[in-house]
């Protein structure tokens, strides 16, 4: 490679780390902590590609990009987060763009005709929306195909193939769409805790949400996890009540992290409890593989399917369908196979395939 690069951070020896592997890559690199507070204190001519630490988001970054862009209208820019920085400069070099997602596609899946930009009002209709148009199922889980979180995979199967998914596919997708749009994302995990039995051991950290933060405020947003699912973003510096179209849901100190928890009949409820630490897509592979191989999965023994709309949430248990409509009671019905089968086309919009008829079978025989 004969690219130039400039790596910009806070921290001299997070930069040395970062540098030095580059430099360890056979890249010609510099690194500055110098330039971060003045945005004239380098020359951006004399680079083609500019990575920013995550200690620079906010203005600070919005002016280097700025002066640097009118230094040098073909200098590109990437922003890298350190475990993963070498990589994610690497990988920009190459011209690897593995993230990218096709956006126009995206939005009419889920039926999006507002304006792509990095709002609050933005990701609160893509929230609802998103739950609204693609719903949650791990039938290929039951089918022993494996889930693949590759994002060609994931596009293919969520919005070409017009499928669902479970939250590694759902929140994946999620994550590179408000990234293409401009949007500061940072992937979380969690342990869910809900529907657990009382004194129930700790669950894995096998939940994927994501932290999103607009004009310096950190927001959760979350479109992936099934009957549950908050269609809003919540902010995650408050413990206050926060309501949404179904239920009120808060954000509460939690060991070292946070407990989400929902009002559901005037009890607070633990949904689940986040972990502070950012994440990388290796953590999400491993967990990915647990939830769809281990015998312990839930997702390996029954069907499960739910889709949340502004009217109602749908919810599918083996063969029990709840439907939960704000402000009334719950609905509730069991389905024999052809019921069932009518149900996942015309309630959650899955294209039915027919190799799906043996576990609809299986889950009418086996009950909630």
């Amino acid at each position: 490679m004969s690219a130039r690069v400039l790596v910009l951070g806070r921290l001299p020896e997070v930069l040395d780390a970062v540098v030095g592997e580059l430099r360890d890559a056979g890249l010609d690199v510099e690194g500055s902590t110098a330039a971060v507070e003045t945005a004239g204190m380098f020359d951006a001519r004399g680079f083609d590609l500019i990575a920013f630490g995550g200690g620079l988001r906010g203005p600070v970054e919005d002016q280097l990009k700025q002066s640097s862009t009118a230094q040098n209208p073909a200098v590109r820019f990437v922003d890298v987060y350190a475990p993963q920085a070498a990589h994610q400069i690497m990988s920009a070099l190459n011209g690897n763009h593995a993230d990218a997602v096709d956006l126009e596609a995206y939005c009419a899946r889920i039926g999006y005709e507002g304006a792509l930009t990095p709002t609050l009002e933005t990701l609160r209709t893509l929230i609802a929306q998103h739950t609204a148009g693609i719903p949650f199922e791990a039938i290929d889980v039951l089918l022993d195909k494996g889930v693949d979180l590759a994002p060609s995979a994931v596009d293919a199967k969520l919005i070409a193939a017009r499928r669902g998914g479970y939250c590694y596919e759902h929140n994946g997708l999620l994550r590179r769409v408000l990234s293409a749009i401009g949007f500061e994302v940072g992937p979380m995990v969690a342990r869910v805790r809900w529907m657990l039995a009382p004194g129930a051991p700790p669950t894995a950290r096998s939940h994927m949400a994501l932290r999103v933060t607009i004009d310096g405020e950190a927001w959760l947003a979350d479109v992936g996890f099934g009957s549950c699912v908050p269609t809003s973003p919540l902010r995650l510096d408050t413990q206050e009540p926060q309501p949404t179209a179904h239920e009120t849901f808060r954000i509460i100190p939690f060991g070292d992290g946070q407990l989400l928890q929902a009002d559901v009949l005037g009890r607070w409820m633990p949904v689940y409890q986040l972990d502070p630490g950012r994440q990388l897509p290796i953590d999400y592979e491993v967990a990915n593989w647990f939830t769809a191989t281990h015998p312990s999965s839930h997702f390996r023994h029954r069907l499960i399917v739910t889709r949340t709309t502004p009217d109602a949430r749908d919810v599918l248990l083996a063969n029990r369908l709840t439907i939960r409509r704000p402000g009334s009671e719950a609905e509730q019905r069991f389905l024999d196979a052809n019921q069932l089968e009518r149900a996942l086309a015309d309630i959650f919009t899955l294209p039915v395939d027919p190799a799906w008829r043996p576990i609809i079978e299986r889950a009418v025989a086996a009950g909630p």
